[in-house]
């Protein structure tokens, strides 16, 4: 009986994930046993006896303050402590890790004397300490890189650095630069009319989602110089990935709108351009993407894009349409269509629209250059 009490309170020991346990949970589960005919009182006895045996064999230690920590009704202790050897062998160990990291490194002074010592977790030290070995051996005058080819120096893991883009490290006390790189966004294919940000300065960008119309849209600005670029958006479509009810996107899907909007920024930092137009096809996910895309940029406090309505006239006055798909039912929501084309075009986009789409390949080059000459500037 004495080895069924002892296993049962070392076992309830063990699953609890708290040093401290309740003797309540500890006379739980010795009142499961087959104990028999016992009373109360036996079974208290019985469990104190058990519980300074188990003291002695080191799996517990009870409280000493026999006022706030024992209960006068039943003489048993409130609570016991577990004792993990191994555990706490480890942890004494952690510890000294972490007290010879945080106190015996050779700071370097500009920057990690001030972060180093702060940190807690055994990750951020080590993770600073590498950046300390990077900032004390660096050149007087280091060339500048984009942060993934530093991230491989520094740490080995050409990645380690991308969740850090925006933020920082150690909570933002240490940016990119001065780890002598920079954010390198995935890159959007565009084509300018001219690679001298003088000639494109303050003129907007156009982005447009399929790659038919992205070679017409090129061949027609090539013309008419209208747009400091046209940009193939085709990271965009990931956007619309999840529906719009779900109450919080993927990771994928939220990585997938950051790195398209990085791409644009990108090009309108080397372009010198101002503001952006998009062209996309006119049925529920064309106005869906644009949807999401805009729902990102208002969150992080970007412009948003604008349609471009002339040429989403022009398309339906075409009117090359093909059969609606029926699983884009699910993505139909007239007030995003109002929203996005203004109430005259949705109205005519809505008159049809459970039955047929318009892919914005309907426009040619010659359409594109009538719309764009047509346009006085505000779409």
């Amino acid at each position: 009986m004495d080895r069924l009490w002892h296993d049962a309170i070392r076992q309830a020991l063990g699953a609890s994930r708290l040093k401290k346990v309740y003797v309540a949970q500890l006379e739980t589960a010795v009142r499961r046993l087959p104990i028999g005919l016992m009373t109360d009182f036996e079974i208290q006895r019985r469990l104190l006896e058990t519980l300074k045996e188990l003291e002695k064999q080191n799996h517990l230690r009870l409280p000493r303050n026999k006022k706030k920590s024992w209960t006068d009704r039943t003489g048993l202790p409130r609570y016991v402590t577990a004792v993990r050897i191994e555990a706490d062998a480890k942890h004494q160990a952690n510890r000294k890790v972490l007290d010879d990291l945080r106190h015996k490194t050779a700071w370097e002074p500009t920057w990690m004397v001030a972060i180093g010592p702060k940190l807690r977790t055994l990750a951020e030290l080590k993770r600073a300490a590498q950046v300390n070995q990077y900032l004390l051996r660096r050149p007087p005058a280091p060339i500048r890189v984009p942060h993934r080819e530093r991230a491989l120096e520094i740490f080995g893991d050409e990645k380690a650095l991308d969740t850090y883009v925006r933020s920082g490290l150690f909570g933002g006390r240490l940016s990119l630069d001065a780890l002598d790189c920079f954010y390198c966004p995935e890159p959007l294919p565009y084509l300018a009319f001219s690679l001298d940000p003088r000639q494109t300065r303050g003129k907007p960008l156009l982005v447009v989602e399929n790659a038919n119309t992205y070679w017409s849209c090129c061949q027609a600005n090539d013309a008419l110089h209208h747009y400091g670029a046209v940009v193939y958006g085709r990271g965009f479509a990931a956007c619309a990935a999840k529906r719009e009810t779900q109450s919080r996107p993927d990771r994928e899907t939220e990585g997938a709108a950051e790195r398209a909007n990085d791409g644009l920024r990108d090009i309108e930092t080397r372009l010198n351009t101002a503001g952006i137009h998009y062209f996309g096809d006119l049925d529920p996910p064309g106005i869906y993407i644009a949807f999401r895309i805009n729902r990102y940029r208002e969150k992080n406090r970007m412009p948003l894009l604008l349609a471009h309505r002339r040429l989403y006239q022009a398309l339906l006055k075409k009117n090359l349409s093909a059969p609606a798909d029926p699983s884009h039912a699910k993505l139909h929501y007239p007030d995003l269509a109002r929203q996005w084309l203004g109430p005259d075009l949705a109205g005519l986009y809505l008159q049809n629209a459970g039955s047929v789409r318009w892919p914005q390949e309907g426009l040619t080059t010659e359409d594109i250059i009538a719309a764009l000459i047509q346009d006085t500037g505000h779409d």
